[in-house]
């Protein structure tokens, strides 16, 4: 199957359906202007050039109170970090592995991006438990108090893709 990844602009978002209204919403609604308030959105185009996946990408900074100790190691105050705010990936593909690929793509422009500004961190917060079990399938680790909120240190990112990090 031929997927591409490439940022918003003016790609019709019509019928796209992840099988959660609050995500497909967001989407429809809120991304195109979340561009103007520091959120990026990226879409996961098939050959057909049908939306049928997205994530969308923040900074962030996790409170260093909130953060577990291995983490907060040489940090003098909040973690710098990037925020995987929504993701979702059609209601067609679901079941196919497409959405670890769809993960694969978010942590590589990840990467990208904390290659030129920095970052420590990779944050999500899981919308169900179903999400969650998702994450930690891939590395992210819950936070103590949180059990929604899953982080993932941008060198384990790097060291899972086989890539070269600082």
């Amino acid at each position: 199957m031929s997927l591409r990844v490439e940022r918003l602009d003016r790609q019709s978002l019509a019928g796209f359906s992840c099988g959660n209204d609050e995500l497909d919403e967001w989407l429809a609604l809120h991304a195109t202007p979340a561009t103007g308030h520091g959120i990026r959105t990226y879409l996961l185009i098939n050959a057909a050039e049908r939306v049928v996946g997205y994530f969308s990408l923040a900074p962030h900074l996790l409170r260093r109170g909130e953060a577990p100790r291995r983490l907060t190691r040489g940090a003098s105050g909040n973690i710098p970090a990037v925020l995987l705010a929504k993701f979702a990936l059609d209601t067609t593909l679901h079941g196919q592995g497409l959405g670890t690929e769809l993960l694969v793509r978010a942590l590589e422009t990840i990467l990208g991006a904390a290659r030129e500004v920095g970052g420590r961190v990779i944050v999500v917060d899981a919308i169900d438990a179903a999400a969650r079990s998702f994450y930690e399938r891939h590395d992210f680790q819950p936070l103590p108090g949180a059990p929604h909120r899953l982080v993932m240190k941008m060198s384990t990112a790097a060291r899972a893709l086989n890539i070269d990090w600082p």
